[in-house]
């Protein structure tokens, strides 16, 4: 008869402070970190674990909790978590079943054991845990001990718009950043989200760098990655978010949902309530017109109201025309996301100076300004008359027209 046997050992600081934390555990606190767990113990998803890097592979950086990206070498240790993996363009990976030898399947920190790759990646890197992290008793700590609670009472919600696409780097996050970018120009307060996916530090950073007013994503709530998840709790967990959003006064939504929309997880949550709840308008990425063209007319089909096209098709003048021709929806490269007459227009933003006047602390802002003005003080440049972004050269100005009944 067999027995299972669990050891728990002291996890000291001197070992826990050389270790190099991951983005993916970023919001547990250090000093939570009290033990080792090892032996006959099934790590689960969201599980945080101490590895030793025995190999390296595609993933030579570590995303750490501020954002900077650490090289690693064979012998460093490192906090990451264990989770699922979808990625086309790099791994379909699952959590193992022990704590034998696995990957490193992301940099945000996931460990798990590879199923599949493409072709255009290395080799996984490989890493042997050294044990699950637990509390001061010896209970495994996992990501969503430590998600943040939504508000007890559900706030009022700001417009906003879904962002999502035919595959995996199809463009997404950059229609997100430069819609947020433009935004905060306006004097929106943007707030961005990020609901599915894999823990990722570089998409949370961009979007505080073009001027979101909050950035949160799925590890904020206590996912280290969504996938196998269930949609039930998925669900809840994109209305925590946009509840955390709305909490903090952000004056628009951005919602970003990860892969292509004929991903397992995408195709049940683009016809969910949560996310129809989340926003009035849908923007779709996507690499080629027929990707386009499919994309829209399924979203219409549940009933979105998609109001443009972007992605990386927008590299190709001759893909853009092609998509708008087969869609009748404006097609938006990074210059005419800049636009601000034209972002105005599409996500139909009422007049800046009204919107500014929603927000209390905004209207004594606006009446200090009138005042001072009356008394001989020059009056701050209003945002709409800032230089705008000419499009660039050879860019097709006709694709970006918005259509006349809009």
């Amino acid at each position: 008869m067999s027995t299972r046997q669990i050891v728990v050992h002291a996890f000291s600081s001197n070992l826990r402070d050389r270790a190099r934390r991951s983005f993916a555990t970023r919001r547990v606190p250090t000093e939570a970190m009290r033990t080792l767990v090892t032996g006959s113990v099934r790590p689960l998803s969201g599980d945080l674990i101490l590895a030793t890097v025995t190999r390296l592979g595609q993933h030579r950086h570590l995303e750490q909790p501020g954002g900077r990206r650490a090289s690693l070498h064979p012998g460093d240790q490192v906090i990451v978590a264990y989770a699922d993996r979808y990625a086309p363009d790099q791994y379909e990976a699952e959590v193992p079943a022990t704590l034998g030898a696995t990957q490193l399947v992301a940099s945000g920190g996931i460990a798990s054991s590879v199923l599949s790759r493409s072709r255009d990646v290395r080799s996984a890197t490989d890493i042997l845990p050294v044990g699950l992290i637990g509390d001061d008793r010896g209970r495994p700590l996992s990501v969503a001990d430590f998600a943040l609670l939504p508000p007890p009472v559900a706030p009022e919600r700001p417009p906003g718009v879904v962002v999502c696409g035919t595959s995996m780097n199809a463009g997404k996050t950059t229609t997100n950043r430069y819609l947020v970018h433009s935004l905060s120009r306006l004097g929106l307060r943007p707030g961005a989200t990020k609901v599915t996916g894999t823990g990722s530090g570089n998409d949370y950073w961009v979007m505080l760098d073009a001027g979101a007013h909050q950035m949160l994503d799925f590890t904020d709530v206590g996912l280290a990655s969504t996938y196998r998840q269930p949609i039930e709790l998925l669900e809840r967990k994109i209305d925590d978010l946009l509840d955390l959003l709305s909490d903090a006064n952000c004056g628009y939504t951005l919602v970003e949902i990860a892969d292509g929309i004929f991903q397992q997880e995408t195709a049940e949550l683009i016809d969910s309530d949560a996310i129809h709840r989340a926003a009035d308008r849908v923007i779709f990425a996507a690499g080629d017109a027929m990707g386009a063209a499919l994309g829209v007319d399924r979203l219409r089909q549940l009933g979105h109201d998609v109001v443009a096209i972007s992605g990386v098709l927008c590299r190709s003048p001759l893909a853009m025309r092609e998509a708008q021709h087969a869609t009748g929806l404006p097609v938006l490269g990074t210059a005419e996301l800049s636009d601000l007459d034209l972002v105005r227009e599409l996500l139909d933003i009422p007049v800046l100076l009204e919107t500014l006047r929603e927000d209390p602390d905004d209207l004594a802002l606006t009446q200090e300004v009138e005042e001072t003005a009356a008394n001989g003080i020059a009056r701050p440049v209003a945002v709409d008359l800032l230089p705008r972004p000419s499009p660039a050269p050879g860019s097709v100005a006709a694709v970006a027209t918005l259509p006349k009944n809009r």
